[in-house]
């Protein structure tokens, strides 16, 4: 329509006179109306039609932030899909369920009754960015929407919720996060769950992609106790700005317990594979048959790394200088499989990055003690 090409085939489905035509917001969908009562939603440009996010344009410095609007639409030129014809954008029923500095999750629903979970991002919040450094980040976010993956909570699309937050949308979970599981459930089999975050991660760092923030409330758990990593988008956002990794600005309240030395000590930090696995190891202490009451650290214990230090400042302190979490003699026992157990942590957690194990690793010695190898 703005260039005058046909962007597409002749509507043939129809059988009357077309009255109406509308594009979506991103241009990858088009909406065409006829005499014949028939409203036909067809997708204008395929997964290999779409510009690519290369390095081929001069960075623009943002001086202001950019609006949602902008952003939205550097998403869905990336390929993000556009779920505005599939739900109502304001969700006049939805709920909110959660919130924070930078967003908050809101329970709604698609035209078809399923149930899903916006994730609506204050934009102001992320401050200026090159426009540039957000195109790899939609290009990011789109790569997060094509994975399929049993451990793998998939983004399904995009919104513009309300008219001014930018929405990630993903499937409804009632189980709610790790955390909120292990609560309710304490009897679950914890070994499996540690398992299923592994396996999650080594997926994503088999397809070039790294979380960046791992942790009991990044990871969601379906109706029949399948964990599945989620929240890619604060670790993928918060780095197309200019919040990138400053240790007070960059981290939600708390996430710096499961943050790799290296994030904090290195001029020019980067989220890597092997910062991955340590928050892994952070995420696994405590692994014990008996460990079914919420005590002391995550997964198998139901709490967060360094619980006997309530200050982060402490927690900062310790990790820059090399304190690990105190063994937890309770559920880590001082016999052969406590012993691996611990080993395998400690692997974790080693300020060699070279001396960490993959997330593939980290998975084959937890399959081995568990005892399903």
């Amino acid at each position: 329509m703005r260039t005058g090409r046909q962007v597409g085939r002749p509507f043939e489905e129809h059988t009357a006179y077309v009255t109406s035509v509308a594009f979506s917001p991103c241009g990858r969908y088009v909406a065409s109306g006829s005499y014949d009562r028939r409203v036909i939603i067809r997708e204008v440009l395929g997964e290999d039609q779409y510009p690519a996010v290369g390095d081929d344009v001069e960075p623009q410095e943002v001086n202001s932030q950019m609006s949602t609007q902008q952003i939205f639409e550097c998403l869905c030129r990336a390929g993000c899909i556009d779920l505005s014809l599939q739900m109502d954008t304001k969700q006049e029923k939805s709920m909110i369920v959660s919130g924070g500095g930078f967003g908050d999750i809101w329970k709604g629903e698609m035209h078809t009754g399923v149930k899903v979970a916006i994730k609506a991002w204050r934009t102001y919040a992320l401050g200026p960015c090159e426009y540039k450094t957000l195109k790899r980040a939609a290009r990011e976010l789109y790569l997060w929407s094509r994975m399929d993956h049993p451990h793998i909570h998939r983004l399904q699309g995009v919104i513009l919720f309300r008219d001014q937050y930018l929405g990630m949308v993903s499937e409804w979970m009632d189980n709610g996060n790790l955390h909120e599981y292990l609560m309710k459930h304490p009897e679950a089999d914890r070994y499996q769950l540690c398992m299923h975050v592994a396996s999650g991660l080594e997926y994503m760092h088999s397809r070039g992609t790294v979380h960046g923030d791992l942790k009991a409330l990044n990871v969601i758990v379906s109706s029949d106790g399948t964990a599945r990593l989620s929240d890619f988008d604060f670790s993928i956002m918060s780095n197309a700005s200019r919040l990138a990794f400053t240790a007070t600005s960059n981290m939600r309240s708390g996430s710096v317990r499961w943050v790799a030395p290296e994030i904090l000590t290195e001029a020019t930090p980067q989220r890597t594979t092997q910062s991955d696995v340590y928050a892994l190891g952070m995420k696994c202490p405590g692994l014990a048959d008996d460990a079914v009451t919420i005590s002391t650290q995550e997964i198998f214990t139901g709490d967060v790394p360094y619980s006997d230090r309530q200050i982060d400042a402490t927690v900062l302190m310790a990790i820059i200088t090399g304190t690990l979490p105190t063994r937890p003699a309770q559920h880590i026992k001082d016999d052969e499989r406590g012993n691996r157990v611990w080993q395998l942590l400690l692997n974790c957690w080693s300020r060699d990055l070279s001396e960490r194990p993959s997330a593939g690793q980290v998975l084959e010695v937890l399959k081995d003690i568990a005892g399903e190898t």
